[in-house]
């Protein structure tokens, strides 16, 4: 199997999660049967990229999407926007492009910080259709070299950013020849991926068919240099799992590094992550038989959906909880659980799994009360781990 970053044909399965569905294709009836796709988990030897094999057509995942951006709590915006000024030498006349932009949040939180030209493509049709309802100048439409070429001129943006995205991208070259297509030459390229060494650090095998692509910032470097492109600035925060962000500047040179260039920087994490994986799984199935109460799944996203589909849990717990009304009364692909509102009299002796994003724990478990001892979280990095998963971190 040939690697998607480097090229080289060095890739080994590390773990097989077997057929799996479309989380985001919510089923009406718990009858209904889904379509099931591969879902194995490389590794390449070479550069030590990790990514799923045999991805699934994005014309097939991104009819519409799962979750929009604005349904999302996103507090490291600010922050994200002030890195950009600061190292950026931008102005409120700066021409900025946003790749993937959704339903254009992003788009409206430049424009309040007085930037006019700013535009985005996204494509898929619910997400587009709310950025186009709001004023916003998107394009419906997949970013590629070809997109570049035929709707941008060459080096017309000073900023081009890509939020939650290049996870998804299939073709990484390809995308990134686009890139630097449409920015300036010494440009700024700001990319927010989830930080995949969070996956590796805390065992977190909540994976999701929509990310083909696992990116520490080892492999991100590798990437990157095939393209011009070099990060001077980089830091983590914390939002859906833990989001890694780069600021990049566009450079003029570029030239394919030779196989003995890759180094496979992560090759201890990754063998340690992909062995613990069966242990993984008897513990958690011994923890959850043990508790003794009814279960719950609280928070039905895309993460929680593939984590009780992987790790086989369905028969162990009664459903999934979601405040999300779109989801409510629908059943997720896989497992055939119902997605329920919350209800306090009925959950009353229930235990919860939080599957719901670190930095909206806390919220969850104060709103609904939730008393001690009945609440441990299955998406790292997290305070409420169960003791299993952590003594298996820690070993």
């Amino acid at each position: 199997m040939v690697c998607r970053l480097c090229g080289y044909d060095t890739v080994e399965i590390l773990i097989d999660f077997g057929s799996q569905p479309i989380v985001h294709n919510l089923l009406k009836a718990p009858e209904d049967q889904a379509k099931r796709y591969p879902f194995r988990l490389g590794n390449c030897q070479t550069c030590g990229f990790l990514q799923i094999t045999e991805p699934i057509d994005p014309d097939i995942l991104y009819e519409n999407y799962f979750t929009i951006s604005s349904w999302k709590n996103q507090p490291h915006v600010p922050k994200l926007i002030d890195i950009l000024e600061s190292i950026g030498g931008i102005t409120s006349g700066s021409g900025i492009l946003d790749i993937g932009c959704n339903d254009g949040s992003f788009l409206k939180a430049l424009q309040h910080r007085g930037y006019a030209r700013v535009s985005g493509i996204e494509p898929t049709k619910d997400a587009s259709e709310k950025a186009l309802e709001a004023g916003l100048d998107v394009y419906h439409g997949f970013f590629s070299q070809e997109t570049a070429d035929k709707f941008y001129t060459p080096s017309s943006f000073d900023v081009v950013t890509t939020r939650q995205v290049l996870e998804h991208i299939v073709d990484l070259d390809d995308f990134l020849l686009g890139v630097n297509h449409i920015l300036k030459e010494e440009g700024i390229f700001v990319i927010e991926i989830p930080d995949s060494e969070w996956n590796l650090d805390y065992l977190d095998y909540a994976l999701w068919e929509e990310h083909v692509n696992y990116f520490t910032l080892k492999t991100l470097k590798q990437l990157l240099h095939k393209h011009s492109l070099v990060i001077t600035h980089h830091e983590v925060t914390l939002f859906s799992g833990r989001a890694l962000i780069v600021f990049c500047e566009k450079r003029q040179t570029s030239n394919k590094p030779s196989s003995d260039k890759y180094i496979n920087y992560d090759r201890d994490k990754i063998k340690h992550y992909g062995a613990s994986w069966e242990s993984y799984l008897q513990k958690l199935h011994h923890f959850l038989s043990s508790q003794g109460s009814p279960i719950a799944m609280y928070g039905c996203g895309a993460r929680s959906s593939t984590f009780v589909n992987f790790t086989g849990i369905s028969e162990l717990i009664d459903c999934f909880i979601d405040d999300q009304l779109e989801k409510q009364d629908l059943f997720v692909p896989g497992s055939n659980l119902e997605i329920n509102s919350w209800n306090e009299s009925k959950y009353r002796d229930y235990v919860f799994l939080l599957g719901v994003n670190t930095e909206n724990e806390h919220k969850v478990i104060t709103r609904k009360a939730l008393p001690p001892g009945k609440y441990y979280s299955i998406l790292p990095p997290s305070r409420y781990l169960p003791e299993f998963w952590k003594s298996l971190i820690y070993a």
